[in-house]
């Protein structure tokens, strides 16, 4: 007699699935596009072409917030990542980004302005210094590129302007860091001359929450500003070089702040800046997409405080707000490939017949 024993084996299988990944935009003078308004621009890009327009002109209010404050604030504080900001006068441009926490091991990455300098450290030492440059720590806590921005020249282009700006370069840094951190890091120059900085973040929404200017990204819309000032004891920087950098703009706020042609953030905002409608929504409207036009009425103040150099640069941050946030899903939804279909594309307003790259899924020269 034979006995067989057959056994069964079960296999298991289990799927992890990722936090959210969310984006955060501060720019100008400044103003924040937070974790739940970046969102909302992310689920405009996936609408057609008429339902975008038709809803981005329903509610322009609600896809960024100004902050006419000076000194320093928390961009995002959670129990693993910070980043630190100050705004500086006039209104509250962007000097100093500090980015540390425990994901970075307790290590810092520091980006500062000042005048016509630009200043990056890691750990306090110098990086970055050569245009353009990389850096690396060897240890894969960041990687670095400092580039040239390209969109900033394919703006100028679409605009149809023909002058020297066409031969100035944007710089722009390139971060990549630990738990799926991405930063880009724009340097800009305002009405003198003087730089100032533009900050894109991108990050997995942490388990034990995150807030600041950034917001909490919990479908709130919620923002308490001014309680995010940072603390010098909680600095990321020693407590005497931020109460030294913080007395350099307080006192000096969007009331009282002037530049050289003397305009105030006040005046601007009392009616001044609509002088700058028409050249604003025609550097936004090159493509005929409605996101880069949810921007109009922050490129209006920054015109009208920083002067006319900041049209090709709000037309940038703009343009690159989309391609951050929304391009990924626009690509998901609207070009034509099957439901099961995993793809890398995106939706590219700026593609044109023979682009490269463009007409992806031979129907949409967008895709």
């Amino acid at each position: 007699t034979t006995t067989t024993t057959t056994t069964t084996t079960t296999t298991i299988t289990t799927t992890t699935t990722l936090p959210e990944e969310i984006s955060c935009i501060a720019f100008g003078d400044p103003h924040v596009v937070s974790f739940d308004q970046a969102r909302r621009i992310k689920e405009l890009g996936m609408l057609t072409h008429v339902e975008m327009w038709e809803h981005s002109w329903k509610t322009p209010s609600v896809y960024w917030r100004d902050f006419y404050e000076s000194g320093s604030f928390w961009l995002v504080s959670s129990a693993q990542i910070k980043i630190q900001v100050l705004y500086g006068p006039p209104g509250g441009w962007i000097r100093d980004v500090v980015v540390g926490g425990s994901f970075l091991q307790g290590h810092l990455f520091r980006v500062t302005v000042e005048g016509l300098d630009v200043h990056m450290s890691w750990d306090g030492e110098p990086v970055l210094q050569n245009f353009p440059d990389d850096f690396s720590d060897g240890q894969g806590l960041i990687e670095a590129r400092f580039i040239e921005n390209d969109l900033y020249q394919d703006v100028e282009k679409l605009s149809g302007r023909r002058h020297w700006r066409l031969r100035t370069k944007m710089r722009s840094l390139e971060l990549t860091l630990p738990s799926a951190v991405r930063m880009t890091i724009n340097i800009g120059k305002g009405w003198s001359g003087e730089n100032f900085l533009d900050v894109f973040l991108t990050m997995r929404k942490q388990e034990d929450g995150q807030d600041g200017h950034c917001g909490r990204g919990e479908g709130d819309n919620n923002v308490d500003w001014l309680r995010w000032r940072v603390d010098p004891l909680e600095s990321l920087v020693s407590p005497p070089a931020l109460l030294l950098e913080t007395g350099r703009t307080m006192g000096t706020n969007a009331s009282d702040a002037t530049n050289e042609t003397n305009v105030t953030a006040d005046y601007c905002m009392e009616g001044a800046k609509e002088e700058f409608a028409e050249p604003c929504e025609h550097v936004l409207n090159q493509t005929g997409n409605a996101i880069p036009m949810l921007f109009l009425d922050a490129c209006k103040m920054d015109v009208c405080m920083g002067g006319p150099a900041m049209l090709s640069h709000i037309a940038t941050v703009a343009y690159q707000a989309y391609f951050k946030v929304a391009a990924a899903s626009a690509g998901v939804a609207l070009c034509a490939f099957p439901p099961s279909h995993n793809h890398p594309y995106m939706w590219d307003p700026t593609c044109y017949m023979g682009g490269l790259g463009c007409l992806a899924d031979g129907k949409n020269i967008e895709c």
